[in-house]
């Protein structure tokens, strides 16, 4: 299957692992069974090479799935859940570790517990460090952290979502890999500025996001009205040309009212019976002229 490039807004390399991670928890690949090949994922995806070692790598971090030099990569049989007093908060929460994945959400039974938005859908099988990770990204491409923008600390992002440490701390890494954000030992993690190619490539996905949803109202336009193309077109005949006859009819009567205007003028200046306003802006015209004609002197 083609991964949905122009509509999902994520990096390629995330749905991808998306696909495969559901695979695996659906059982279409059990644990120990190895994965297709890296060549046979990039042509089933329509989608680079690094990408495919991108996506492979997210598995890993997450203990999906482990590789052998020379022979592949395969799923990894999951590991019993550690008891949640015994897991610690050591990582610094200002930085982006780069240790294993929560332990908390390795595993089928545990994948949606402790992620907390209001718009989350409940059935959301993703990790919880992708959701949250989605979720700061939509953020800064909506101008809600801007460039420079300090973002949440781990902790605080831990306390926001309901989730552990190392899971803020993963969907911090994604962003910082994605180039959306950076770090300051010390200080914290921050919204980068983007380089002029990289504010072009937004512009244009952008102005492409906006084209791909013109094309779908205008489908949808075409669909609800339930005409056919030529029925649309005898439509659009008659309608230029009631639209020719009513802009002659236009341009006729405009004719008429400005012809007679001029004779109500006409009119006025032999019987001088102008209303007070008129006779007041006559009178004001004729002061102009006379104050430009001394000017010409």
């Amino acid at each position: 299957m083609k991964l949905p490039l122009g509509e999902d807004p994520r990096p390629p390399y995330v749905q991808a692992a998306d696909v495969l991670r559901a695979a695996i928890h659906d059982g279409e690949l059990r644990p120990g069974e190895r994965l297709p090949a890296a060549r046979e994922l990039q042509k089933r995806f329509g989608i680079a090479s690094s990408t495919v070692q991108n996506a492979l790598r997210m598995l890993k971090e997450e203990g999906l799935i482990y590789s052998v030099l020379g022979r592949g990569s395969y799923v990894r049989v999951p590991k019993p859940m550690a008891p949640a007093e015994a897991k610690t908060d050591a990582v610094d929460e200002n930085e982006v570790d780069s240790g294993e994945s929560d332990p908390e959400y390795i595993g089928l039974g545990d994948l949606r517990r402790g992620w907390q938005t209001a718009d989350s859908p409940a059935d959301d099988p993703r990790p919880p460090y992708v959701r949250t990770a989605d979720e700061l990204r939509k953020q800064i491409q909506d101008g809600r952290l801007v460039p420079g923008a300090k973002l949440p600390s781990a902790r605080d992002l831990q306390t926001q979502y309901g989730i552990a440490n190392s899971t803020a701390q993963n969907a911090l890494r994604v962003l910082k890999e994605e180039g959306l954000i950076y770090s300051v030992q010390g200080r914290g993690v921050f919204v980068r500025q983007l380089s002029q190619r990289d504010q072009f490539l937004k512009r244009y996905n952008e102005m492409l996001d906006e084209s791909i949803a013109q094309h779908r109202a205008d489908e949808e336009a075409v669909r609800l009205s339930g005409k056919s193309d030529d029925e649309v077109a005898a439509e659009l005949a008659a309608a230029e040309e009631r639209f020719a006859k009513a802009s002659t009819e236009f341009e006729a009567a405009t004719a008429h009212r400005d012809a007679m205007r001029a004779v109500m003028e006409q009119r006025k200046r032999l019987s001088g019976n102008y209303t007070p306003e008129e006779a007041a802006a006559k009178a004001q015209r004729l002061h102009d002229r006379l104050n430009e004609s001394r000017r010409r002197r």
